[in-house]
């Protein structure tokens, strides 16, 4: 007689497959718009209050419950700050992934996915000068209940609209959008 197999729900079969959260940060923003104050080092090791933009980042993420963080540079100095940085409050796991052909956010991510890195579904990526407080869990909440529904949600952006009085908008241009008739 063959013995029966308990089959498993849906949701026992994902939590059983269910990676760490994982997150890639892109420490280098690939433009040059922050000179001179990033003459002498990347933009990502500048000081906020005499703290890194990359440590913001990375104490965030660690918040944020990430498990296993994946550091993108191009950078010796940013490379050599991540191994000298102490993560006592976390257990957090960091790897840095240095490659100096990584010329923008799409080389990076075709470098991780070369390198099967990440394997988390879903993971963050974000920019590793992003000083933020915004609700990540929540976030990541709203995308895994829209993925439920509809597979091809495969990816949340969060963006923060910003005034037009804010000092990040002065001196940039207004767009226009124009379409071809399609009769």
């Amino acid at each position: 007689m063959a013995k029966k197999q308990k089959k498993e729900s849906g949701d026992d079969a994902a939590a059983k497959h269910e990676q760490p959260l994982q997150a890639v940060l892109l420490a280098d923003s690939f433009v040059n718009s922050f000179r001179p104050v990033s003459l002498d080092r990347p933009k990502v090791l500048c000081p906020l209050n005499n703290v890194t933009l990359l440590d913001y980042a990375m104490d965030f993420l660690a918040g944020a419950g990430v498990e296993h963080l994946f550091v993108v540079c191009v950078s010796d100095q940013v490379e050599a700050h991540v191994q000298e940085h102490i993560w006592t409050a976390s257990t957090m796991q960091v790897t840095v992934v240095k490659d100096n052909v990584v010329n923008n956010a799409g080389d990076a991510l075709r470098e991780l996915d070369k390198q099967n890195l990440v394997q988390s579904d879903p993971f963050i990526l974000m920019y590793g000068d992003v000083v933020t407080n915004v609700d990540i869990v929540g976030a990541l909440a709203a995308h895994k209940e829209r993925h439920k529904k509809d597979s091809s949600a495969m990816m949340t952006l969060l963006m923060k609209q910003v005034g037009a009085t804010n000092v990040s908008r002065q001196g940039t241009a207004t767009y226009s959008s124009i379409r071809a008739n399609t009769e």
